[in-house]
Parts: structure tokens; sequence; C-alpha cells
């Protein structure tokens, strides 16, 4: 869940960030952040084509269209109406045109690599009836007095503009709705089409609603017939990305009756296929989280429940990582930015890549060496190290260790891979062992008494590992006879082997008590000489310092 929500915050805030990018702020009309490309700017000519063109734009925005009218080549009949040509290319290249004056020659003699030497293409607009007609800048001459080279558009395109304008903005609106809702509103949309884009919301929505709940209808129908429960789990977890789908896909359709100018059609494209993308990918998410599911599900149906909690949580965090990093290089390329450069720069640039994530990536293969050795599982007890608890969660970068003081430890894989590791989880029985000191007044019958009853007593227990079962003297310590138990009990439950070791332990007691012997406890002889040379009088029990003796 937790990287779910990453990957789909992470894309938002990439959608978001990158609708803000230079190519998304062109498509907009927005100011272009400095580029390296305008860093570039004073080395344009002031008599290019890119000059004149960004000047007719300057006196446009500012309503002089007596200026911008000197940017065009008007025919003698047309000189009256300049400046009502003026405004109608402008509006023309704001509805139909994305210019990116970057792209336009800073050249005094223009673009000649085209084959045209006397005018640069601008760009081209789609007429009604499918034709294209160019949009041209062309160079007039410097007249006899040495004037500066001026560049205006061609007066093949000035011909156009009353064909184009007539075409702009849904002509079949024109003359039904009122003069304020065509005019020109923010990023130069209509504001009719605002108010239609304000009406799509719920519309798309509704359709996505709508063809979601037709085709799961008529997919569950079909799902109810098949014996397997995948195709029903699949249907229920694709519901939210499906939705989203549809819905990006109804967007298209109602954005081509608003007829949008070509920035604002342009952004909405890009954003659509993101949408598409996100759903895509959401539907990834999803799926990867049924199959983990359900195998975790087949593995403790099978018994293999314990392992299944290490290995599919794993293998299910590293294919989301791998989708969230294709989803990113894919959104990328989708808004325009050079994923190729980008990997090529990776290439160049993989030693620094290389020694920067050198930790990261030591974690990482740490995290495949423990799987596929096997090491622990999620709910074993392990020593690593000076770590010692239960293993409540193998990530690929650490591991947390549950210790008995009830905090959690978390030791990157990388290290944990190195350390010596004791998995008390693998034991297939528990050792019982521990020495009986008796005091030294018990004599040897006793002791065989005592030592067959212990190792019968053992034998006697239903879980007892029967191939080792030793009870034996073992030593003679300075205060004691003393008996080695060793035992095998056949259980992995330690819970279960504390109350067979303390009922046993008891059993010991009242072995040793009713053979007539006794625990022996530190203890020292120590003998008090007389001083008229008579027989040392022992003192057992005393603690007296060697001094005293």
């Amino acid at each position: 869940m937790r990287v779910r929500i990453l990957i789909s915050a992470a894309l938002g805030f990439l959608a978001a960030s990158l609708s803000l990018s230079q190519q998304a702020r062109a498509q907009l009309g927005l100011p272009s952040r400095p580029s390296s490309t305008d860093s570039a700017a004073t080395s344009v000519s002031s008599a290019s084509p890119r000059a004149a063109l960004q000047s007719f734009l300057r006196l446009a925005e500012a309503n002089d269209w007596v200026g911008a009218a000197e940017y065009l080549s008007v025919s003698t009949a047309e000189r009256d109406r300049a400046s009502q040509l003026a405004r109608r290319l402008k509006t023309i290249l704001d509805q139909r045109l994305a210019i990116d004056v970057r792209t336009v020659s800073g050249a005094v003699s223009g673009d000649t690599t085209d084959g045209d030497m006397g005018g640069d293409r601008i760009g081209v607009i789609t007429s009604v009836n499918g034709r294209e007609d160019p949009v041209r800048m062309v160079r007039l001459s410097a007249p006899a007095s040495g004037g500066p080279v001026r560049w205006v558009f061609s007066q093949a395109t000035v011909g156009f503009i009353d064909s184009w304008f007539e075409n702009l903005g849904a002509p079949w609106l024109r003359e039904r709705l009122p003069r304020t809702l065509m005019r020109e509103g923010p990023f130069n949309v209509y504001y009719w089409q605002w108010i239609g884009l304000g009406l799509a919301i719920p519309v798309v929505l509704l359709l996505a609603w709508g063809l979601g709940a037709l085709l799961r209808n008529l997919l569950g129908r079909i799902a109810r017939h098949t014996v397997t429960e995948w195709d029903d789990l699949l249907l229920e977890h694709l519901r939210g990305p499906f939705r989203l789908w549809a819905a990006s896909l109804a967007i298209g359709p109602l954005l081509s009756l608003l007829d949008l100018n070509t920035r604002v059609a342009g952004f909405f494209t890009s954003l659509t296929r993101g949408l598409v993308l996100i759903s895509i990918f959401w539907g990834l998410l999803r799926i990867i989280r049924l199959a983990q599911d359900r195998v975790a599900n087949a593995a403790w149906a099978t018994g293999q429940g314990t392992q299944a909690r290490t290995l599919v949580p794993l293998l299910g965090n590293f294919l989301r990582v791998t989708l969230a990093i294709i989803a990113l290089l894919v959104a990328l390329a989708q808004f325009g930015y050079p994923v190729g450069t980008l990997l090529a720069g990776l290439g160049i640039g993989g030693i620094a890549v290389a020694l920067a994530a050198q930790k990261t990536v030591e974690h990482l293969f740490g995290s495949v060496s423990l799987a596929a050795d096997n090491a622990f599982r999620v709910g074993d007890w392990v020593r690593a190290g000076a770590s010692e608890g239960a293993v409540e969660r193998i990530g690929l970068r650490s591991t947390s260790i549950r210790t008995v003081d009830r905090t959690v430890v978390r030791i990157p894989n990388g290290r944990l891979a190195d350390e010596r590791i004791e998995t008390f989880g693998e034991r297939d029985r528990i050792l019982l062992r521990t020495d009986i000191d008796l005091t030294y007044g018990t004599t040897p019958e006793q002791l065989e008494r005592i030592r067959d009853a212990l190792e019968a007593a053992l034998r006697a227990h239903p879980l007892i590992f029967t191939d080792v079962v030793r009870v034996n003297v073992v030593a003679f310590t300075d205060s004691a006879i003393r008996v080695n138990v060793v035992a095998w009990f056949l259980t992995t439950d330690y819970q279960e082997f504390l109350h067979i070791r303390h009922a046993m332990l008891i059993t010991f007691m009242r072995i040793i008590a009713d053979n007539g012997s006794s625990f022996a406890f530190p203890s020292r002889t120590i003998y008090h000489v007389q001083q008229d040379g008579t027989t040392p009088v022992p003192v057992i029990g005393a603690s007296a310092p060697a001094a005293d003796v």
C-alpha cells in the first residue's frame, strides 16, 4: 500500500512539475524559463525573422495593431484593413499554431537550408478542406537609401487570414452565441470554451462511471461461469484503474468538440496520455498485489507460509520498484524529455552513480543474498552479531528485528549478510543440558541409583529424543560431585520447551531427595590447629578466609 501511494504521488508530482516545464509552459502560452538557447539571444540579429516575429507578437500583446501591421505585406487594396488583419493574424496564431520563437532563424538571411532563399516557413495551418497553408515570412530587400533589411509576413499568408479566421472556434456557434462568449479569455481560450470545459468534467466522470459499470457487469457475468476465482478478484481490483482509463479516453472526444487552440489542446493531449499511463501502471500495481496475496495464501495452504512471509513481500517490493522506475521513464518520455539522452548520461556517469549508490546497491544485493540462502524467515528467532530477537520484516534495504526489550533493531542487509547468523527457528529439537552438583556425602551406590533414575525419568517423557540421553558423573569439584545431564526434546516451540524443562528439573529434585542425597553449594573446610599440638578440629561449612587457617 505504501509503495503504491508513493508511486502515485510521484507520478502526480511529476505531472504537476512537468506541466510547468518549458515545453508545457510553451503549450499554455506562458513565458519560458531562461535556458541555454536563450543565453544565445545576443547573437540574434535585429533584422532576422525571429526578431521580426517577436516584435509582431510584442506589439500585438500591447494592442498596438498599427505597429503590428507594419510586419504584414499588405496589398494596396487591403491597406485600410491592415490593423484588422494584424488583429486576426494574432488570433489565428494563438488558436492554430503553437509557435516557439526559438525555432525561428535568428540570421539576417533566414533559414536557407530548406532551399527557400527568400523566406522562412513559420508553420502550417490546415484549412477546412484539408489543405495545408504555410505561414511564411519573407525578407524585404534593403532600400537604396541603405535602410535595414525587414522581415514581414508574406502577401500569400496575408491573403489566407480572412478564410482562416472564419473557421476559428466552431463557426457554427459564431452566429448563435453572444459576442461576449466569443471573446478570448485566459490562455487564448474563448469564454464559451471555458464554460464547455467546466461542463465536460461531470460528463467525463459520468461516462467513466457508466462505461465502467457496463463492462464490469458484462465481464462479471462471464467470470461467474468460470471455475477459478482469479478473474473475479481481478475485476474487483481493477475497478479504480479502469475508471481512470475510461475517463482519460472520454476526454479526447469531448475536447475535440470544443475545438481548443493548439497550445491548450496539446497540453490536454499530453495530460490525457499521462492519465492513460497512470491507469495502466496503477492496474499493474493492483495485479502485483493480487498475485502476491494469492501466492502467499497458496503457500500457507501447502504449509510453506513462513517462507512465503519472507520471499513474497520481498519479490513484490522488487517488482513495484521496477515498475515505478519504468513508469517514471515513460512519463518523462511522454512529456518530451530525452530519456535516451538521460540513459546515455547515466552510462557515461556510471562510475559516479555507482560510487554514490554503493551502499544502496550493497544492501539490495544483501537482501537478495539472504533470500537466496534462506538464512532466516519472518518470525524466526535469530542472533546476528550483537543483536538477538524475532525477525519482523525483511526489506530491500534492511531487516527489522524485535528484541526481548520490545525494541526494534534495523540492520542493513549488506552488513547482515556478512554477519554470523544463528537461526533458532531452523532447529528440529531443543537441547536440555544442565549440571547437578551433589554433596560429597553421597555414596557410590546412591550415585548409581540417582543416575539410573534421572535417565529413566528422561526416557519416560513422550517428547524425548531417545538416541541421545546422557547422565554421567563428569567431575569432582572443590565442593561437589558434578553430574552432567544432556537430552534433546522433539519440539521447536520454545515456550513448550520451557514447560518441559521446568517439569524435568522438579523431577530431578525429587529423585535426589528420595535417594538420600542433596544439592551441594560452594563450601570450604577449615582446620583450626590447637596450640598444644592436638589433632586439628575440622569445622565443616566454615567460610573463613584463607588467612585465618
